[in-house]
């Protein structure tokens, strides 16, 4: 039976500086059971990538805080977890794949050390069976076995992306985070990564957190989806749910943006959304998309929004959910 292990609660997160508060994450609330895949799918700075570095506790502080909320993995909180043991849990029970590969690899380790440094970590043992393991998930992600010994700087944006996969990968991890895995590599490799991280799934009863803003790998990867907006969730559901019946303007916003491939279809242009998303310095009153919606009214700018149930794990924060 699937089982409940990953649970965040009203989680706020803000970057505090000197010229500003950044209001990065304002009441994000969710549940993941184990062997599921959720999609995070947004805009860019949106949140997504810090809610995920939130259940990794990587946040840079400062400026990053945590002003509440609370998370909680296989029954324990991570915020009361202290760092040594924090540490355990990183890269084994839990990884993350970062959007960045650039920034995510030491740049005088060879890739295959990086690897290798990791199991070893996690899994003990010799070092010969650390790179044996190393070697193993170079070729994996389509790497050759001889290139163990090359530095980042020798490859390119994309290859880079596969040795952080590697190295998320390596230790068989229970959750993994994987912030946009895809976007450097070209379509073959994406799909041999979406199959490899699939397999994993399968396999060891993996649980994953996807960001993407690709709702094709969404519809291909996901068992639920949550559409994150200014910081918050503001329509979660089944990936049927979603796709099928999506009922938030923006969540309409986002398929209406998407080429249609049908022949009968009349209409030949997209229908972006329109405007920007809002300044997390200052977010808007009420509502945070109603300067970008189409059906606002005076009840969406001011006043709390409501959080309407419109099946049974189908949620949506709208005031005239379910009617557009």
């Amino acid at each position: 039976m699937s089982e409940k292990f990953l649970s965040v609660k009203d989680l706020n997160d803000h970057y505090i500086t000197s010229e500003a508060d950044v209001w990065a994450v304002n009441g994000v609330s969710f549940d993941l059971e184990r062997g599921k895949t959720l999609g995070l799918v947004g805009e860019t700075g949106a949140g997504k990538t810090t809610i995920a570095r939130s259940i990794l506790k990587i946040l840079p502080n400062p400026p990053a805080k945590v002003l509440g909320g609370s998370v909680e993995f296989e029954g324990k909180s991570i915020y009361e977890v202290s760092e040594a043991e924090m540490q355990k849990i990183r890269g084994d029970k839990i990884t993350m794949i970062f959007q960045d590969p650039m920034t995510a690899l030491n740049p005088v380790m060879t890739v295959g050390e990086q690897i290798a440094e990791v199991v070893a970590l996690h899994n003990g043992g010799n070092k010969e069976d650390a790179k044996n393991r190393a070697v193993e998930m170079l070729e994996t992600v389509g790497i050759p076995a001889e290139r163990y010994v090359e530095y980042p700087h020798q490859f390119s944006g994309g290859m880079k992306q596969r040795v952080v996969i590697a190295i998320a990968l390596a230790c068989n991890p229970d959750l993994l985070l994987a912030d946009e895995p895809t976007t450097a590599l070209d379509v073959t490799i994406q799909a041999q990564v979406l199959d490899l991280m699939r397999e994993l799934n399968r396999k060891n009863d993996t649980s994953m957190i996807l960001i993407t803003h690709d709702l094709g790998v969404v519809a291909e990867m996901c068992d639920d989806v949550a559409i994150v907006y200014a910081g918050q969730i503001i329509e979660k559901g089944s990936l049927e749910q979603i796709f099928d019946h999506p009922s938030h303007p923006y969540t309409n916003g986002l398929f209406g943006a998407l080429p249609s491939m049908k022949d009968d279809e009349d209409d030949d242009r997209l229908h972006p959304i329109a405007g920007m998303p809002p300044d997390p310095t200052n977010l808007p009153t009420g509502c945070y998309f109603h300067p970008r919606c189409p059906y606002a009214t005076e009840e969406c700018k001011n006043g709390p929004v409501p959080v309407k149930e419109l099946a049974p794990g189908h949620t949506c924060m709208c005031h005239k959910a379910g009617e557009v």
